[in-house]
């Protein structure tokens, strides 16, 4: 849970608390993308260094979050290393339910984004967007 921290200020506190290995890396089951997935609190040291089984991003398009380079760049970071095993992102909102015609619109490309993704990738990254009266339940 990384609330509204800014990267570096998260991965300061990992080191400072043991949690990364020598190579100044961690891999999580579940990651819930600061400050909505915005610009301002992630980078591509942050992708490089922690990496999640599941991406949570808990934004409806307002800002423009979560941002279309953060998602990118955690699927460009992610992909980049043909090791690494499958991906999810998982989304609280969709466009149908963003609330205003500029928030529907970004949640639309935010989907058109993650789509493209998720097809170039050979299916492995994997997305679920919630909908009303859907419900989203993480087995871990």
């Amino acid at each position: 849970m990384t609330g509204d921290g800014h990267s570096s200020d998260i991965l300061k506190g990992l080191d400072k608390q043991n949690k990364l290995n020598p190579q100044g890396r961690l891999h999580v089951d579940v990651l819930k993308v600061q400050h909505h997935g915005s610009e301002h609190n992630i980078d591509e040291d942050f992708c490089q260094a922690i990496t999640a089984d599941h991406y949570i991003f808990c934004g409806n398009g307002a800002h423009e979050n979560p941002d279309l380079d953060v998602l990118q760049l955690i699927i460009d970071t992610r992909m980049a290393n043909d090791d690494e095993s499958g991906f999810k992102f998982w989304f609280n909102s969709c466009a149908k339910f963003a609330g205003t015609d500029k928030r529907e619109e970004h949640m639309r490309q935010v989907k058109d984004l993650v789509d493209t993704a998720a097809r170039k990738g050979k299916y492995r990254m994997h997305y679920r967007f919630l909908t009303q009266g859907s419900k989203i339940q993480l087995n871990l």
